[in-house]
């Protein structure tokens, strides 16, 4: 089944909130529970040189704002990050000739 713009939507995604040894907190978004769990376990391929790996999951968040996902949520899900979560970037005009896009400005 097709899903349509107005229903797919951000809550389509798991938010929480977790912190480590040095009380250090970190906001997680994925698709699953079951991968921030994982995450917070250490069993994720984006640390595998931690020291403790154990993080502690501090809250679990129900409808966090968009702009709050975009700048301070890490993806821990599988894959890339959704284009949803993003924030767009403009695309940088001059010399046609060198066309080109740049995230940073």
């Amino acid at each position: 089944m097709r899903m349509n713009v107005a229903e797919k939507s951000m809550n389509t995604f798991v938010y929480a909130s977790s912190k480590d040894i040095n009380n250090v907190r970190e906001y997680l978004v994925a698709l699953t529970e079951k991968e921030i769990e994982d995450y917070c376990r250490g069993k994720h391929e984006r640390q595998p040189d931690l020291l403790h790996e154990e993080k502690e999951i501090v809250a679990w968040y129900n409808n966090p704002t968009p702009i709050m996902v975009a700048h301070h949520f890490t993806w821990v899900g599988k894959g890339k990050r959704p284009p949803m979560l993003n924030i767009s970037r403009p695309f940088k005009y001059g010399d046609p000739k060198l066309w080109k896009w740049t995230p940073n400005g």
